[in-house]
Parts: C-alpha cells; structure tokens; sequence
C-alpha cells in the first residue's frame, strides 16, 4: 500500500478561443504571478503570428512542434551499491511527456535575449516544428543519455527501440 494516497488528476479544461487542451496548457506554463490575462495576450499573439508566417493553422504547428519535441524515454537517478546510475525508463504517459516538452520549449525560450516574448515562443515553436532549435537539442541530449544507460534499465532492448523510433 503507498505512503501517499493516489493523488486525482485534474481536468484540464479547453482555452476558449482555439478550443484546444494544449494551448491551455501552454497559456498555464507561461503565466507568472497569477496573470493570466497576460499570458493568453502573449500565447494568442504568438498564435497569430505563427498563422501568418506559416499561414497554416496555428493550434496544429504549435501541436505538432510539441509531438518533434516530446521525449520517448525519461532518465531517473537511482542509487545502486553505493553509486548513483541513471536509469531510463519509456515515457507510457503522453501527459508527462507533453509537460516535459512544454517546460524545454519555454526554458529555451527564457534564455533567449533582447525580444519580447511573443517573438521568443514564436521563434521556439517554428524551430521546433521544424525539429531544430534548443528544445530538439534536449530532446536529442536525454536520448543519447538514454542509450548510453539503456544498460541500467530492466529491459535495454525496449529502451534502444522507442529511441530509434524517433
């Protein structure tokens, strides 16, 4: 029996312009301080422009830079006979690896220099989309890291797969 009862997790409800679960995510991970209004101002204005320049649909790029970008396989720490190995494990749930790509592509975003941030998550996404850009370099960084540890893991030959899917 866990320590901890199983936590429920919360519905995440559809942003009310592009009806889209993700953007509301993304709107969440770029709000600070409780404002949301500003942030959906800089996601709606990053969406617009992405449509333009693009002059595809916008919820569709920002979901498929989001799919370029989410990782097959996590890395966690475990301690074994007095060492510390990183054992990779496959990402089951699409909801932890949506999160994780989220947080690299505004991490990247934030280290970014001199623009607003609509044109900084502008930027993110369209590298992303077109799988370049620093949150592909993480994504790419944590499988190499994975393959080269797939030895830790229980079943290496299911780590190697998924990666070379990719």
């Amino acid at each position: 029996m866990p320590r901890h009862p199983i936590q429920k997790k919360r519905a995440v409800f559809p942003d009310p312009i592009y009806n889209s679960v993700t953007v509301h995510m993304l709107v969440n991970r770029v709000m600070k301080n409780g404002k949301k209004s500003l942030a959906y101002k800089i996601v709606y204005n990053t969406l617009k422009n992405i449509g333009t320049t693009t002059e595809k649909n916008p919820v569709e790029v920002f979901e498929i830079a989001l799919e370029n970008v989410m990782p097959k396989v996590e890395v966690q720490p475990r301690r074994r006979a007095g060492t510390v190995q990183m054992v990779p494990s496959i990402l089951r749930s699409l909801d932890r690896g949506q999160a994780t790509a989220l947080r690299w592509i505004l991490d990247s975003c934030e280290k970014k220099s001199a623009k607003s941030m609509v044109v900084k998550l502008q930027t993110e996404i369209l590298d992303a989309y077109e799988k370049k850009g620093n949150a592909m370099k993480k994504k790419e960084e944590l499988h190499k890291l994975a393959v080269s540890n797939a030895m830790y893991s229980k079943r290496p030959q299911i780590i190697l797969n998924a990666v070379a899917q990719v």
